[in-house]
C-alpha cells in the first residue's frame, strides 16, 4: 500500500467510524410512549447495541494501526528531488 492510498483509506476509516457512533448516540433505539394510569415510556434498541459497539471498536483499531504505520513509513522515507537551502530565510541586516 502506498502512503497516498494509505491515507485516502483512513479518510474512509474515519468517516465510517464517525457515522457509526453518531448511529449509536442518536439513532441506535426506538421509543414507544404509553398513556394510561401512568405514563410509561418503552425504549428497544434497533440494532445489537454490542455488535455495533464490536464494528466501532474494530475500526477504531485499524485506524490506529494503520496512523502508526503511515508514520513509521512516513519517518523512513527520504524527500525525491529536494535540498534543503538554508540561505532561502536570509538575513535582515
Amino acid at each position: 500500500m502506498t502512503i497516498s492510498s494509505g491515507l485516502s483509506w483512513i479518510k474512509v476509516l474515519r468517516e465510517r467510524h464517525g457515522e457509526l457512533v453518531q448511529l449509536r448516540n442518536s439513532n441506535s433505539s426506538r421509543s414507544e410512549r404509553l398513556f394510561g394510569d401512568k405514563q410509561t415510556v418503552k425504549t428497544t434498541p434497533t440494532y445489537d447495541v454490542k455488535k455495533l459497539d464490536k464494528l466501532i471498536t474494530r475500526i477504531a483499531v485499524e485506524i490506529r494501526h494503520l496512523d502508526e504505520s503511515i508514520k513509521e513509513t512516513n519517518a523512513k522515507a527520504e524527500i525525491v528531488g529536494f535540498k534543503k537551502d538554508e540561505s532561502v530565510l536570509g538575513e535582515v541586516v
